[in-house]
């Protein structure tokens, strides 16, 4: 176990899966979600408003909430971390709902906690969902789709996971799929300790795979459950390993904006 070591991939890297978290994303103003700065501690109300029994009282709420984080990851688009995962090639496993992976060009993405750019059926037997446009206010249509299913006539919600749902199953299945099979498993901007995601990088060791945790302030205790920890910004890192894979000198011309 090594801190704080500058590990970079080697050859003998050849399938390299991420997790990311809300970290990741942090730059572009959505903020994380723990600790004394977190959106939980800030925005009690919103915190409340995202367990599952408050449904659908709570639903004016959550279109507020997950619309704006929608539009801010819109406006702002991918960070120099997004992108230098895309450039990769990477396959993602992340549990944010900004879509700014895919936004990046990462092709496959498991959303182990949906995605505020799309809506669902508030009826979980319903299949329907749409694509939304963000917007600010507490109605769907503030953010370009209907109030009420237009196939069984429930309301229509953000398909986001709340607390007390069972992340969806697909992207669940997929994560394990990847985790099983990196021989790299690379941890970025999340605590670590929600589960199912917190088995993730132990089921990769488990698999032969070396764990990298990358975070700026790493949580206590780290050191014992990943391979090696970079107390470093993944902005810097993640293109850094970027252009050492590809052999590419200075700053890449696909990141001009180190925002």
């Amino acid at each position: 176990m090594t801190a704080g070591s500058r590990f970079v991939p080697g050859p003998e890297h050849q399938v390299i899966v991420f997790l990311t978290g809300s970290g990741i994303s942090a730059r572009t103003g959505l903020g994380t979600f723990r600790g004394p700065e977190g959106l939980w501690a800030l925005e009690p109300e919103t915190e409340q408003a995202m367990h599952a029994e408050l449904l659908p009282d709570s639903l004016p709420q959550l279109w507020r909430v997950w619309g704006r984080m929608a539009r801010i990851a819109l406006e702002h688009g991918p960070t120099p971390g997004h992108r230098a995962i895309a450039r990769l090639g990477a396959p993602v496993i992340t549990q944010n709902i900004d879509g700014l992976h895919q936004a990046a060009g990462s092709e496959v993405v498991a959303e182990l906690h949906g995605s505020a750019l799309r809506t669902v059926c508030l009826d979980e037997h319903c299949t329907w969902t749409a694509l939304l446009t963000p917007g600010d206010g507490s109605r769907p249509t503030d953010h370009g789709v209907p109030a009420r299913c237009p196939r069984c006539g429930a309301p229509s919600r953000p398909d986001v996971v709340l607390f007390d749902e069972q992340l969806p199953q697909p992207a669940l299945e997929l994560a394990m799929r990847l985790a099983q099979r990196a021989d790299l498993f690379v941890v970025v901007g999340t605590s670590g300790v929600v589960f199912p995601s917190a088995q993730l990088a132990p089921l990769a060791a488990a698999h032969g795979a070396t764990t990298v945790l990358i975070d700026i302030d790493p949580p206590v205790g780290s050191s014992t459950l990943f391979d090696h920890v970079l107390a470093e910004d993944a902005h810097e890192v993640l293109p850094d390993w970027e252009r050492h894979i590809h052999r590419v000198g200075g700053t890449s011309f696909l990141d001009p904006f180190l925002l």
